[in-house]
C-alpha cells in the first residue's frame, strides 16, 4: 500500500515508529515509555505549529520568527 504523504491533513497513514527514533543515537538508551512519550510530545508540538500557520494563512496575519531586533531584559 502507498502511503498518504499529504502533509496538510491529520489523515496520516505514517507515524514515526519506536524504531524509528532509537536509530539516532542520542535516544538508544530511551525506555519504551520515553520514546513514547517524545513520539507524543512531537505529534503535539507539530500540531500546534501546523495551527498557528494555518491559522495565520487563513487570516493574513504574519508571524515574525526573527526576534534579533527585540530587546529583551531578563529581571
Amino acid at each position: 500500500m502507498k502511503k498518504k504523504n499529504n502533509v496538510n491533513s491529520y489523515e496520516r497513514t505514517h507515524d514515526i515508529t519506536p524504531e524509528d527514533v532509537r536509530r539516532f543515537e542520542k535516544f538508544r538508551h530511551y525506555t519504551d515509555d520515553q520514546v513514547a512519550a517524545l513520539i507524543d510530545t512531537i505529534k503535539k508540538y507539530s500540531r500546534f505549529i501546523y495551527n498557528v500557520i494555518s491559522k495565520s494563512r487563513n487570516s493574513g496575519k504574519k508571524i515574525a520568527l526573527n526576534i534579533d531586533n527585540q530587546d529583551i531584559k531578563a529581571t
